[in-house]
């Protein structure tokens, strides 16, 4: 009887020094994974929606961007026009810290290339590499603007990653040599599927 509690307490412990060692959790992870942060982040992703918006203002003139991303076509809405295209967003994360984005943008009707774009770069933990809850991805194309996201849910299969900020800062013309005001306010989720196909 004794060797079974022993047994049985030296597995709960084993399963639990495995659950929270090594997997950091985002807000909306898995309950469980075998896999670490690490593991789960370096693979082959599709991107499979995307929504946000971003306001910049330079000296009162405002600029209001809404991207909306379907898995097909991607919506982008600048002060109130619409442009629509094909769009495909993949990318690679490698454990080594490199990283390989490309993206297509296509015409919806003839199916001509817009313009297309591909950059190996490199990625890293963007928080104190303990919590694993936001990364520095250095991406191609639209997600080009920004470098660090949240990763608010990170599974094996899945990823969700969000920008979510304002700023203030000062722009200068140097043909004018004066300095305007600005600000830029983000908003954007982006969802991605792991890459059955590598």
């Amino acid at each position: 009887m004794k060797k079974l509690v022993s047994i049985v307490t030296i597995a709960v412990l084993a399963i639990s020094s495995l659950t929270f060692s090594g997997c950091a959790k985002g807000e909306e992870d898995p309950f469980f994974s075998i896999h670490t942060r690490d593991a789960r982040l370096t693979q082959a992703w599709n991107m499979v929606s995307m929504t946000g918006t971003v306001v910049t203002t330079v000296d009162g003139l405002t600029t209001n961007v809404e991207y909306e991303f379907d898995g097909t076509n991607l919506y982008i809405t600048t002060d109130g026009v619409t442009e629509s295209f094909a769009y495909i967003f993949n990318m690679e994360v490698k454990d080594n810290g490199e990283l390989f984005s490309e993206e297509f943008l296509n015409n919806t009707v003839t199916g001509a290339t817009i313009a297309q774009s591909s950059k190996t770069s490199y990625w890293y933990w963007g928080d104190d590499n303990q919590s694993k809850t936001s990364v520095n991805l250095d991406l191609t194309g639209v997600l080009a603007a920004w470098l660090n996201y949240d990763l608010p849910r990170l599974a094996y299969n899945e990823r969700m990653m969000s920008v979510d900020y304002a700023d203030n800062y000062t722009v200068y013309d140097p043909v004018s040599e004066t300095y305007s005001a600005a600000s830029e306010s983000v908003l954007l989720e982006v969802k991605f599927d792991v890459d059955l196909t590598q």
